[in-house]
């Protein structure tokens, strides 16, 4: 690897003298060096100086084993390639009249500060460092950011994916998901290499594990050459062939069928199945009453107020009825508060917390968000495996990422070709 390393960062080295010689006349004798265009791309162009510091950009990015085993012209093509691609793109962003505001900028600029754990004033100083231009550097990110809009604006927010092409994804996938689940296993193997034993009696032994423990099917027929194993837990892809088909069929504590093999009968007790990517969710059946102030009404008047019709509300009839009189969320109070079943991710921070620390059957105290000032009752509380749900949504993303980047690669395909290109003559 070191190796590796040393070779890429001579060849940029080389490449770096290579190029001022092609790109620099008579650089001893003259003051100052005339920038020359290398590319045309439409109505703009490419400077030499730019591919230079694009060159130079390799040594210090992480794609730098990327161009290991290019040769110098393949280098600069590349390098080339990309400026003129990212230059369409722009260019794009600017027809599209896809603008990046300075709010926007900071904020893009916060994340890549968070990003390198660091505060954002503190990102100056650590660009500057690896020898970028803080200026060029934030059009940059500005040009890229413009870019990412124009790509989701116009691709990603637009792909529509049906439930069948969900299912064809999940059916292409599922053995990778299945690899996530994992088999707690009690293997019982009657031994039997010379096929001498009667079906029988391997029929009775089976019949009796259903009703008793192995340990005492063992003792009971010590005649016969009988092993227990406990496997543990297994994904299927360490299982042999015949051991999943069997599992395919039974259920958490059941036995399997017999399974025949060269060394005898198998009987397969699933004692459990765990799956790393189950998810289980809390959901709450929640109900509430919303008041708001106005010129005539403080905040205080309001508290009070919901304070009141907490202390008279005895149940929950009591409650749906102060709901339908006085809440100021119409839709919910004409159902007497009821919001249905709501997860704390689906809810303002603020209603998330009461709504996790009330009781079943009990009114919270008066509270503040952003709509306004509530009390909720807490109706009912239930987990839920949410598995399933996570797994569609997860081939949903999946499917609309490779429908948009197949969209996205053809529009930029058609792009180029419509694109006036004109590559100056570079003798390498």
């Amino acid at each position: 690897m070191f190796m590796t390393i040393n070779r890429v960062y001579i060849l940029i080295a080389t490449l770096l003298i290579f190029l001022v010689n092609i790109f620099t006349a008579n650089i001893v004798h003259a003051a100052e060096i005339q920038d020359r265009v290398v590319a045309v791309v439409n109505d703009g162009v490419i400077l030499e100086s730019e591919l230079i510091e694009e060159v130079e950009n390799i040594s210090r990015g992480p794609k730098i084993n990327e161009y290991y085993n290019l040769n110098d012209e393949q280098v600069i093509k590349k390098v080339l390639d990309k400026l003129i691609l990212n230059n369409l793109l722009i260019q794009a962003t600017k027809r599209f009249g896809i603008n990046i505001s300075d709010i926007a900028l900071e904020r893009g600029l916060r994340q890549i500060a968070q990003n390198e754990n660091v505060p954002l004033p503190k990102l100056r100083e650590i660009i500057s460092s690896r020898g970028v231009d803080y200026s060029k550097y934030i059009e940059i990110i500005r040009n890229k950011m413009a870019v990412d809009e124009l790509f989701r604006t116009q691709f990603y927010s637009r792909v529509y994916v049906t439930s069948g092409e969900i299912d064809n994804y999940i059916k292409n996938q599922m053995a990778d998901f299945d690899k996530q689940i994992k088999y707690n296993l009690t293997e019982f193997v009657i031994v039997d290499e010379n096929k001498k034993l009667n079906q029988k009696i391997v029929d009775d032994i089976y019949l009796e594990l259903e009703k008793r423990k192995f340990n005492d099917i063992k003792d009971a027929n010590k005649d016969i050459n009988i092993e227990i194993n406990e496997l543990g837990e297994n994904t299927i892809d360490v299982l042999p062939d015949l051991f999943v088909q069997a599992l395919k069929k039974i259920s958490k504590g059941k036995l399997s069928e017999i399974i025949v093999s060269p060394r005898g009968y198998h009987i397969l007790k699933l004692n459990n199945v765990s799956n790393e990517s189950q998810v289980f969710v809390t959901e709450y059946k929640v109900r509430h009453i919303l008041m708001v102030t106005d010129v005539m009404t403080s905040e205080e008047i309001i508290k009070n107020k919901l304070l009141k019709i907490k202390n008279e509300s005895k149940n929950i009839d009591d409650f749906i009825l102060k709901a339908k009189q006085f809440s100021a969320d119409k839709a919910s109070g004409f159902k007497g508060g009821d919001i249905g079943w709501v997860r704390k991710e689906s809810v303002v921070p603020e209603f998330s917390t009461v709504m996790i620390k009330t009781p079943m059957n009990k009114i919270s105290e008066p509270f503040k968000t952003q709509y306004g000032w509530h009390i909720l009752f807490t109706e009912n509380v239930r987990t839920i495996d949410d598995t399933n749900t996570r797994l569609r949504k997860r081939a949903e993303l999946a499917v609309k990422r490779i429908k948009a980047d197949r969209q996205k690669n053809e529009w930029i395909a058609k792009l180029k070709d419509q694109a006036y290109i004109e590559i100056k003559d570079i003798k390498f």
